[in-house]
């Protein structure tokens, strides 16, 4: 295959379950070319020179490969703690028990640890309903409204009210863990999670200040 047909089903590719483990970094195309071949008047090309001169390999490897994973541009990935955080954790096997290990990981404890060291912000770990009610935390309800690192809250059954938390990434991207998947990344908009969602959380503005 050609390599601007290479780079482009790449692109096309990020849906497949395996694009988080094997996207490549650093990427560097000839955007002229790729707009010719594709007939395209503007083209989403990641060019690693274009970047801040003092991130590092792993701030790179981050910002492209989250880019391609959420269909954003490279630009919009700017906090590479948190993105950090994720992707050590990403694909770590599902478990019910309120634990965080990389042989089970739950997404309350995980919500809570990633607050900590991220945004420096305890969140209460005991149950999604507990973090739903913190005082830290400003519900609503319009997707429109939805920022990176919001929480959003799903109810699966009638005797839990809050059943689970996941957390909102960028372009309907929601970081969850599943029984069948694990810890992934999944659309929003899915059916699945659009039929269970009840609100969506902030963390208060003047309380969240984590770094990059």
């Amino acid at each position: 295959m050609p390599p601007i047909l290479a780079c482009c089903a790449l692109f096309l590719a990020c849906g497949s379950p395996k694009y988080i483990n094997e996207v490549p970094y650093k990427f560097q195309f000839d955007e002229a070319a790729i707009k010719k071949d594709l007939g395209l008047n503007d083209a989403v090309v990641v060019k690693a020179n274009e970047y801040d001169a003092n991130l590092t390999d792993r701030e790179i490897q981050l910002k492209e490969k989250y880019a391609i994973i959420l269909n954003v541009t490279p630009k919009e990935i700017q906090n590479y703690s948190f993105y950090g955080f994720i992707d050590e954790w990403i694909n770590t096997p599902y478990t019910h028990e309120k634990n965080m290990s990389k042989q089970g990981l739950n997404m309350v404890p995980f919500t809570q640890a990633l607050y900590n060291q991220v945004y420096k912000i305890k969140l209460p770990a005991a149950s999604a309903a507990e973090i739903f009610t913190s005082p830290l935390v400003e519900k609503f309800t319009g997707r429109a409204f939805l920022e990176e690192g919001d929480l959003i809250f799903f109810r699966y059954n009638k005797d839990l009210p809050v059943s689970d938390v996941a957390i909102y990434l960028r372009n309907d991207k929601i970081l969850m863990s599943t029984r069948s998947s694990g810890l992934a990344i999944f659309d929003f908009n899915d059916s699945y999670f659009q039929t269970r969602y009840i609100a969506a959380g902030r963390v208060q503005q003047e309380e969240k200040g984590g770094s990059n």
